[in-house]
């Protein structure tokens, strides 16, 4: 495989009067959670990439479409949906 891309998605619960107006903020990627926030980190499953030596904006869209359908396909597992959710509660 000559590219592939890795990457992260978090997904970050900020609860009332911990938000932007409390002064704390959700943490950058890569960063522990910060500011009161809970983090359910998601990153690539599967190796996403393509054959070819060349980079050009069609890779671009292939990878992009790819990452997506990955992340998309993790985070609507039940299991998943439902520890974000709980977040909310203090129970996630």
């Amino acid at each position: 495989m000559s590219y592939r891309i890795t990457y992260q998605v978090n997904v970050d619960w900020v609860g009332d009067g911990i938000g932007p107006m409390g002064g704390n903020t959700a943490a950058s990627v890569g960063m522990a959670a910060a500011g009161g926030a809970q983090r359910k980190a998601f990153f690539n499953a599967t190796p996403v990439g393509q054959m070819t030596k060349t980079f050009l904006a069609a890779d671009v869209t292939t990878l992009t479409n790819a990452m997506a359908a990955d992340i998309a396909a993790q985070m609507n597992v039940p299991a998943n949906l439902a520890q974000i959710q709980n977040f909310s509660t203090g129970t996630g």
